[in-house]
């Protein structure tokens, strides 16, 4: 009887996972496609567990509160900040901002009927299902609120969710406040955006160092701009001081005053000044974790994070700090780096007196920097120095380190990628080991799509930049996506041909896909970002009628094979040999699938 039982339970345990995975998981994608990747993650109603200094655990109720206070602690409360004396821009007025129903309710058609409302209740299905008559109300409520510079109330709370950084999971400070605002707010700052993006841009107002939250700028950009500066150096046999800095809680800490100073000098728009000094002020907050909500506490500083606007005003309050920075310099919205070819001793005052420089910067605009986690890094192919360079922030020693991972990528004092593609490798790996335990009785289907959205995005992030040229990176790569393939298939048979199995499921190998990612991320520069054309591309010496096209590039000379096979060396010679057909093509989309049929 007991065996009987044993094997009945067996069996029906079976038939329930069968139609989990084939019936409910897929239907699951179709219907809620938040709570099936909530179940794919295992973060299905995971609390958050929190641990106070003195080893206390924090009850489930409280840790809102917690957060709430962790969170408030970061804000920079001065009530009376010194001003620095700094002349306006000489920038015309700027226009208007005409708010226009048919407008709205364009940006009422673009929300996402995933985005999560704020503490006004609105949520976007609300607003697409009534896109014309809520479009025509708001218009006139947004036309109002400018007029008079006034928000509603429920315009100023932010609902903020912990969104976990890295760390230990149960200290308060590993976490980022991510604020749910009023979408009907967000409606309106992205009209007022628009307008003061276009402003600022007209007059080229942007630091050329900053490559966050620019169009036609990105993570990429900013690497590809950075690497290519270290790998031009090395092959000159130079040596590189690299100082990457850190700042702490940098988005909650812009202090508010100096912000609305900085903006007074822009020429902005009077109206459009005054509706962003009441959208920065009298705000507040509640922390929801666990199902529970802190009270409400006062936001003393920073930038709402998860607003519109928060990003652009962030910006601008950052923007002039490379103007006393004598080194090269290069900025994503906080992500800073500063560095410098070392071929005298000067070299080294020059450097230091730099980081003096960003010291007194953030004296001056109330910002702080987390010394602890600034980093020097000497670059160079040649041996370290006898003597060892030291190099300070706020008299506290920078520690030197061998790699130093950056904007996502590691980047390491000798520019191999050897460690790169080992976190890259490994974190995947690791991925694809949960799918394979938990997932195994899936359709092929649902595991094609698991391994495309949760393994691959991990083998590719940039992968533009870090592209390996040494045969054995490459195959440590594409051994994961192999894996993966047998995955899919369930067939681990050592006989079974993988090449068979990814051309059945159309996965080309991972190197082409990275040489398609390195032509597209190319062309957006060469066709839509003239700067860092002209600073990264050379014009050829000479364009033969019979073989070349029109928008050929001058290939740079290399003194050394890992210059020679960095981004720029090859991908110009990749993008010489291209059709012209296809290099002609200015749309990104249109150039993106004629350069996937030509190499795949």
């Amino acid at each position: 009887a007991y065996h009987r039982a044993e094997d009945d339970y067996a069996r029906a345990l079976y038939l329930a996972k069968d139609t989990f995975f084939q019936n409910t998981l897929p239907s699951l994608l179709e219907t809620n496609p938040r709570k099936f990747w909530n179940v794919v993650n295992g973060e299905e109603k995971k609390p958050i567990e929190l641990i106070t200094d003195s080893e206390l655990v924090v009850p489930r109720e409280s840790c809102c509160t917690v957060l709430n206070s962790a969170f408030s602690s970061f804000f920079t409360d001065v009530a009376s900040p010194v001003f620095p004396n700094t002349s306006a821009y000489d920038f015309f007025q700027m226009d208007s901002v005409v708010i226009d129903w048919y407008g709205i309710c364009k940006l009422i058609q673009n929300l996402k009927l995933s985005s999560c409302p704020g503490d006004d209740g609105i949520n976007p299905k609300f607003l697409k299902n009534t896109q014309v008559y809520s479009s025509i109300i708001l218009s006139k409520i947004f036309s109002q609120s400018l007029e008079s510079s006034l928000l509603p109330d429920d315009w100023r709370v932010g609902k903020v969710v912990p969104l976990h950084k890295s760390g230990s999971t149960h200290c308060p400070i590993n976490y980022r406040p991510i604020s749910l605002t009023s979408i009907p707010c967000k409606l309106l700052e992205h009209v007022i955006y628009s307008h003061v993006v276009q402003f600022l841009e007209s007059n080229s107002f942007f630091s050329v160092h900053q490559h966050g939250f620019r169009k036609n700028y990105s993570c990429e950009t900013q690497l590809l701009s950075f690497t290519n500066d270290l790998f031009s150096a090395v092959d000159s046999s130079s040596t590189v001081h690299c100082i990457f800095i850190d700042f702490s809680k940098a988005f909650d800490t812009v202090c508010h005053k100096l912000l609305l100073y900085k903006l007074s000098k822009l020429n902005l728009d009077p109206t459009v000044l005054k509706w962003i000094e009441s959208f920065l002020f009298n705000r507040t907050q509640f922390v929801t974790a666990n199902e529970f909500n802190s009270s409400l506490c006062p936001v003393m500083s920073g930038v709402p994070q998860g607003s519109v606007l928060g990003p652009l005003l962030f910006l601008i309050y950052i923007n002039d700090l490379p103007i006393s920075i004598s080194s090269s310099i290069k900025l994503f919205a906080d992500d800073c780096v500063i560095y410098r070819n070392i071929t005298s001793p000067s070299d080294h005052v020059i450097l230091q007196s730099d980081l003096d420089n960003i010291s007194s910067w953030c004296d001056t605009w109330l910002m702080k920097l987390n010394t602890t986690k600034c980093k020097f890094m000497r670059i160079s192919r040649h041996a370290s120095d006898a003597t060892p360079t030291v190099y300070s922030l706020n008299d506290a020693p920078l520690t030197q380190v061998s790699s130093y991972k950056y904007l996502g990528v590691h980047i390491t004092d000798n520019l191999s990628w050897q460690t790169h593609v080992d976190h890259v490798t490994s974190n995947a790996n690791r991925t694809l080991g949960y799918l394979r335990r938990n997932f195994s009785l899936a359709p092929s289907s649902l595991k094609l799509l698991l391994y495309k959205t949760l393994v691959r995005p991990k083998l590719e992030y940039a992968s533009s930049i870090w592209d390996p040229h040494i045969n054995s990176l490459i195959l440590n790569i594409e051994a994961i996506q192999n894996r993966s393939v047998r995955f899919i298939f369930s067939n681990y048979f050592r006989t079974a041909s993988v090449t068979s199995m990814k051309s059945n499921l159309n996965l080309p190998e991972l190197a082409l896909r990275r040489k398609i990612f390195r032509l597209c991320l190319f062309h957006k520069i060469y066709h839509f970002n003239p700067f860092l054309s002209d600073l990264l591309f050379q014009p050829p010496s000479y364009i033969s009628s019979r073989n070349d096209h029109h928008f050929k590039v001058g290939v740079p000379n290399s003194r050394t094979n890992l210059h020679f096979c960095s981004f720029i060396p090859t991908t110009c010679s990749d993008w010489n040999h291209l059709p012209a057909a296809i290099a002609s093509i200015a749309d990104t989309n249109l150039f993106k699938s004629a350069i996937y049929n030509h190499i795949l």
